[in-house]
């Protein structure tokens, strides 16, 4: 009987040892699950590193400056090419231009026709007496003028006109090609003038014209008198 009386009482203990066991998995569930939350402050912290990490780096600072000396050089690069500026400045079409009070016109040597019935050139020289370098690019205004007439002449675009700088007491040129007149040959312009007027220039200068009359065609399409660019 006795023998009896002790089995439920170790069933009992049996059973006592269970539910605590099952007390200590609960305790260790709940210390896993701590666990696994834990690397969340550490995930936090590497975001706020990220955060940090767009600011910029010493590698950064050291390209910005970079960039800077860049630009600085640039300033620097500009400030040494003034001076070029300056002087290319009259050597630009739209810097230094030659005006006319600046320019000495004359009629050089070896101008006029050589024969009746052929075309002759009259040169003109353009010498600079101003005090700085000019530039001058495109045609010159040339009327012809004489007996009550004045012809505007066609320029010639077959030669394209450039850029000419002429230094203190230099020179450069431009040509009058013109047909002499001869009877029978149609109509008589008799010149006293040759009145130029310089690229982007209004005001004009009177040369004298000592040569033949010449063929007026100013109705032609395409005359055997006109002028060439500056410089050819």
């Amino acid at each position: 009987m006795r023998r009896l009386r002790t089995l439920p009482l170790t069933v009992a203990i049996l059973s006592a040892g269970l539910v605590l066991t099952a007390c200590g998995g609960g305790s260790s569930s709940d210390s896993a699950s701590a666990k696994d939350s834990s690397p969340a402050t550490p995930s936090a912290t590497a975001g706020s590193g990220t955060d940090t990490a767009a600011t910029p780096s010493p590698v950064d600072s050291a390209s910005a400056a970079t960039t800077t000396n860049g630009g600085g050089s640039s300033s620097s690069g500009g400030s040494t090419g003034s001076p070029a500026s300056s002087q290319g400045s009259g050597g630009s079409s739209g810097g230094q231009r030659c005006r006319t009070a600046d320019l000495a016109m004359s009629v050089a040597p070896g101008s006029g026709a050589q024969s009746v019935g052929s075309a002759g050139p009259v040169i003109i020289k353009m010498t600079n007496h101003g005090s700085r370098s000019c530039t001058m690019k495109g045609y010159p205004g040339v009327d012809l003028v004489g007996g009550g007439q004045t012809w505007s002449l066609s320029r010639q675009t077959s030669v394209a006109p450039h850029a000419t700088t002429v230094a203190p007491g230099g020179s450069t040129s431009f040509t009058i090609t013109y047909m002499p007149y001869s009877a029978g040959s149609g109509r008589q312009l008799d010149v006293k003038t040759i009145v130029i007027t310089p690229p982007n220039e209004t005001v004009s200068t009177d040369v004298p014209w000592e040569f033949q009359p010449v063929l007026l065609q100013d109705g032609a399409t395409h005359p055997a008198t006109y002028v060439g660019p500056v410089g050819s």
